[in-house]
């Protein structure tokens, strides 16, 4: 069995008489996502900061690729190289953007003056950041200077990058544009994350991994599909809150019922149709918003009004929704959806904002043991479709 990039084993950590980490158990494997979830106070900072050497943890141990860390501080040339992007990115307001990404550098290295400057300026070409090389954090946008603080993350090229509530402060569209910029940026850079947010769910559409802290210990740990199966009412009720009312809005079931009802769906019913919404980018999860969520329940009632016999519409995420239906009908209703659909589609597309696409795909309920496996289908809905022999 592989090792684990980070493995964090029984840590402990108190302040005073405060216990706040109870015996820290976590894994993330190189290149992913992980993101921490849990109550505010609960000690997620605190248990970044121990990973990153701000703390030191009262007991356990904290490995990176099977070698204690020193943390961020670590001056050994093979020590691991990690980076913390603090809440409220910590940026020197006496600093110019290029000034605060080169700091690391300055630092805690021995690099020329002249090398440093040309490693910056690189970089924020790479990250389309050069207009804004010479301003001051008070001359830039929020969603900027957050592009400015993951640039001195990145500029000492960590292997893992820790995240402190990334989105503090932001409004709904730009808090997506950062998760998208981090997934994006976490590709392109090759580096592990740690992730601390309560923006559920927008930000477990990035996450490989999900762990839920709460009273100092980690409860919950697996994909952010496998929330759907739980049943601890705490972290049923603090994941979903947010699913459970957008679903309401758009007069769905939510995704929990969808679990729960599937083996009868099996029973009944031969296909399970998806209706998925696509942008001109990736993950159109990192566009919601107002419009997103008009055009979303839009989608919703033009289909909910064909008739035919079907089950209930169901919620999966804030860019797909479903319901089952009968196999003799498959081919007639998706017809429909699809014309129906490409109205709310044609709806969307207006000048100066982003469009929205939606389409279906139908699969075959006898294939489908569990509805988490919609989501891994989604990735690449058309080659599971040509494997299946299913109706695209």
């Amino acid at each position: 069995m592989s090792t684990p990039f980070l493995e964090i084993r029984g840590v402990k950590k108190s302040f005073g008489s405060h216990l706040v980490l109870d015996g820290i158990d976590l894994q993330a494997e190189r290149g992913s996502i992980t993101t921490i979830m849990g109550k505010s106070g609960i000690g997620k900072s605190v248990l970044l900061k121990c990973i990153a050497g701000i703390y030191q943890a009262d007991e356990g141990e904290i490995l990176i690729e099977g070698k204690r860390s020193a943390g961020a501080r670590s001056r050994s040339p093979d020590a691991p190289r990690l980076s913390y992007l603090f809440q409220g990115n910590a940026l020197f307001d006496s600093l110019t953007a290029m000034d605060n990404v080169a700091l690391p550098l300055v630092e805690t290295t021995k690099t020329r003056p002249r090398a440093i400057r040309d490693k910056v300026l690189a970089l924020f070409e790479q990250l389309d950041l050069g207009d804004v090389a010479d301003k001051y954090p008070n001359q830039m946008s929020g969603g900027m200077q957050k592009r400015v603080a993951l640039a001195r993350a990145l500029i000492t090229q960590p292997q893992l990058i820790l995240f402190d509530e990334p989105t503090t402060g932001l409004d709904p569209q730009r808090k997506n544009s950062v998760f998208t910029m981090i997934a994006d940026f976490r590709r392109k850079f090759d580096f592990t994350a740690i992730i601390v947010s309560h923006d559920i769910p927008e930000v477990l559409f990035i996450s490989d991994r999900v762990e839920w802290m709460d009273r100092g210990q980690i409860r919950f740990a697996g994909k952010p599909t496998d929330l759907e199966q739980v049943r601890d009412p705490a972290l049923l009720d603090f994941v979903n809150h947010r699913n459970e009312l957008l679903s309401e809005l758009a007069g769905q079931k939510g995704r929990t019922a969808l679990f729960a009802d599937w083996p009868e769906l099996r029973r009944s019913y031969d296909f399970f149709v998806v209706a998925n919404c696509t942008t001109e980018r990736r993950r159109p999860g990192s566009e919601l918003g107002l419009r997103r969520f008009v055009s979303y329940r839009e989608a919703v009632a033009a289909v909910a009004g064909i008739e035919r016999k079907h089950s209930q519409i169901y919620f999966l995420d804030e860019r797909h929704f479903g319901f089952a239906i009968g196999g003799v009908e498959t081919e007639a209703v998706q017809a429909e959806s699809e014309r129906l659909l490409q109205a709310v589609s044609d709806g969307s597309n207006l000048k100066n904002i982003t469009r929205y696409h939606w389409g279906t795909h139908a699969y075959r309920l006898a294939e489908v043991l569990k509805p988490a496996a919609l989501w891994a289908f989604e990735e690449n809905a058309e080659v599971v479709a040509n494997a299946h022999n299913l109706p695209k």
